[in-house]
């Protein structure tokens, strides 16, 4: 039995995919580009462009060909006849595509290039001169066949003058290039789709290809792709592609602008401890007590909005989004300015100087543990892998330092036990949304069945304390922060020495900022969000 081959099959539907793909390179082209109102499948001939350009209506009829072959194109492959006495090369069925307005193009397209003799058609249209290289190819093609002239009148000198040929390579690198062109004209349009999203929509738009080619010749319209068309596909493409980003968006990554300077940062390795201090400085020997202010109402709207809130955020509705999460703050009654001053400091620290993410709204979550849940919490990643902190904030004002230092002692201990650290799981469960970070390692630690002792390994406690500076209470001199870096060290000292033994299994963060005078600070920063 003779053998079946279906290589011709194959040829013919990789030749049809190929074909589909440069119509789709053409359709792109349309979207960014005005000047190009329609594209047309396998109609006047494989695909036809219409262009209006300096008051003309330019058609473009475009051969696209796949024929496998070692060699470049040659001029003799370019006019040899299918049938002798017929106009059956491929340069005559292409000029004699030309049927409908007087202003033409031609183009092919295939995955071959061109030898010398062909050379010229590779220029493009407007960098050419008439009297140079293709001039030489125009007599050449219109003396082998004088007597091919299309319905417009034109000749194959006329298309020589007016043809391009354009070299592409194969599927692969068409569809690379068309998934390039088609995230650029997205940017262009405001949108940046993802690779997936980018690949979605290319597919897409490789059914409407494919659609219009295998439509019936008996309704054109159906074989059309206009420009309007095609921008409102693509107008609702891109609205989608919005629509992921903002449900997927991550708005922490951004970690806000540089405003204290770290003035403190001597660790305590044995005891798993590190004491920092951050100064807010001096602006021409003032204290920096109001920028300070205004500086954390900046970071109010991540401690009260959700991270699908945030990542909502647009030039159009800033100032409603901002309103609306100082309008939860001033709703809730159960945090007073100094506690709200306190953790905006920790947060804004958090963020900036340790890149941490923030589980967005735990300020505000109600817990029926009360006051022993913290409101500060963070995922940090650093060189000990991905962490989880739960901060403490405390301002010393007019309390007496021993009776702070028990506290915080107190606190920590409760901080630890295991119901409050069960308590704080379910509570980052429930206020995690998909736009947080993912971070799988400490993920894994917040399941149900997962010991609480594997929370305890990823576990560290930074602990803020705002306090009336005896150095920055005299006011500016040219060695304050040297000083503060002393009188830091020194209160760091005695806080470190004053932890509970029970506290020795986690790490423990103490971050220090002096202020000037606490009290001005707190009614400033009242005034700002609207609480005075």
């Amino acid at each position: 039995m003779d053998d079946i081959s279906d290589a011709g099959g194959v040829a013919a539907r990789i030749g049809f995919k190929y074909q589909d793909h440069v119509a789709a390179s053409f359709v792109l082209d349309m979207i960014g580009d005005r000047r190009v109102v329609q594209v047309e499948c396998e109609t006047s001939d494989d695909i036809t462009r219409i262009l209006h350009q300096d008051d003309l209506e330019i058609i473009e009829y475009i051969q696209v060909k796949t024929t496998d072959r070692d060699k470049k194109w040659t001029s003799t492959e370019l006019t040899e006849r299918a049938t002798k006495d017929s106009p059956t090369s491929l340069v005559e069925k292409s000029l004699l595509a030309d049927k409908h307005q007087p202003c033409s193009r031609f183009r092919i397209v295939t995955r071959r290039s061109v030898n010398a003799t062909l050379a010229a058609l590779l220029d493009p249209l407007e960098g050419r001169t008439a009297a140079g290289q293709i001039s030489v190819l125009a007599a050449k093609l219109k003396a082998k066949y004088p007597k091919t002239v299309s319905s417009n009148g034109h000749d194959l000198a006329y298309w020589a003058q007016n043809a391009l040929w354009d070299v592409r390579s194969g599927l692969q690198q068409i569809e690379s290039q068309n998934l390039q062109l088609l995230s650029r004209i997205a940017e262009e349009f405001g949108a940046n789709p993802t690779y997936s999203q980018a690949k979605r929509i290319y597919s897409d738009l490789l059914l409407l290809v494919e659609t219009a080619a295998a439509a019936t010749r008996r309704n054109k319209s159906q074989k059309v792709i206009t420009r309007v068309t095609i921008l409102d596909w693509w107008s609702a493409r891109l609205a989608e592609v919005r629509a992921t980003a903002a449900a997927t968006a991550k708005p922490y990554r951004i970690r806000g602008t540089s405003f204290f300077i770290e003035v403190h940062n001597v660790p305590y390795p044995l005891e798993k401890r590190q004491a920092l201090g951050y100064d807010a400085q001096y602006e021409r020997k003032v204290w920096r007590s109001r920028q300070l202010s205004q500086y954390l109402v900046s970071w109010l709207a991540e401690l009260s909005l959700k991270a699908s809130e945030l990542a909502e955020i647009d030039q159009l509705n800033l100032k409603q989004k901002l309103d609306a999460g100082l309008a939860t703050i001033r709703a809730q009654r159960t945090l007073n300015s100094r506690e709200l001053l306190g953790e905006s400091l920790l947060h804004a620290i958090l963020r900036h100087y340790f890149g941490s993410e923030p589980v967005a709204c735990k300020l505000f979550h109600r817990s029926c543990l009360g006051d022993r849940v913290t409101r500060n919490a963070h995922i940090v990643s650093n060189q000990q892998g991905d962490q989880l902190w739960l901060g403490r904030t405390y301002l010393l004002e007019s309390e007496d330092e021993r009776e702070l230092l028990a506290r915080i002692a107190d606190d920590l201990c409760e901080t630890l036990a295991t119901e409050v650290l069960q308590e704080e799981r379910q509570v980052i469960i429930q206020l995690r949304e998909p736009q947080h970070l993912t971070s799988r390692s400490l993920w894994d630690a917040f399941g149900p069945g997962t010991p609480i002792d594997r929370l305890l390994e990823m576990l560290c406690i930074p602990v803020l304390i705002a306090y009336d500076s005896a150095v920055l209470g005299v006011g500016h001199s040219d060695d304050y922060q040297q000083r503060l870096k002393s009188e830091i060290a020194k209160f760091a000292d005695r806080l470190v020495s004053s932890l509970p033994a029970q506290t020795a299994e986690v790490q423990v963060h103490i971050i220090f900022v002096p202020v000037e005078d606490l009290s001005v600070l707190v009614d400033q920063f009242e005034k700002e969000i609207g609480l005075a």
